[in-house]
């Protein structure tokens, strides 16, 4: 059997390219949907922020330019494909002196963040963004709550933030 040679060449010119193409769409580009952090604290409220029933509005000692925070929060998360709902419990109480972004993150990707969550307010389920119900499977899964601080005036993000350790349960 005689092959050409520019058959042969031509043929390892694609294999070439298609693993190259396979290894980028891998390793590193950014899915579409993970939203970036934001700079300012996001306009919008979060829409399923509740008041916490008997918050104390006595707020926290901070030095000039500084923030306090208190957290009050569930470590169990129920994630419920079939409605695009994750269950959980996030407070941000009267105390903080912080508005906050809530973000939870299963294996470094964005699944849901939510809106604006203001001193005295609290959240017992949020939408995920659209499109994470496609990228999980039913499980338990290790993730994080990341909490993003902004000042509540100016709406400015604060340098800091904080990861806490979380167990996800994803059902259909």
């Amino acid at each position: 059997m005689n092959i050409p040679k520019w058959l042969v060449i031509a043929l390892i010119v694609l294999i070439i390219a298609c693993l190259i193409i396979t290894s980028w769409a891998l390793f590193f580009r950014t899915p579409a949907n993970t939203p970036l952090t934001p700079d300012y604290a996001p306009v919008e409220k979060e829409e399923n922020a509740e008041n916490i029933e008997g918050d104390d509005d006595t707020k926290l000692e901070a030095d000039e330019g500084g923030g306090a925070v208190g957290l009050t929060f569930s470590d169990k998360i129920t994630i419920d494909l079939s409605d695009k709902k994750a269950a959980l419990y996030f407070a941000n109480p009267g105390k903080s002196l912080q508005d906050m972004v809530l973000q939870i993150v299963i294996q470094d990707e964005i699944i849901v963040q939510t809106g604006t969550i203001n001193p005295g307010k609290q959240v017992r389920q949020v939408d995920l963004l659209d499109g994470a119900e496609k990228r999980l499977a039913e499980g338990i899964y290790e993730g994080k709550f990341v909490v993003l601080y902004y000042d509540v005036e100016t709406g400015e993000r604060a340098m800091v933030s904080t990861d806490l350790l979380v167990t996800i349960t994803v059902q259909k």
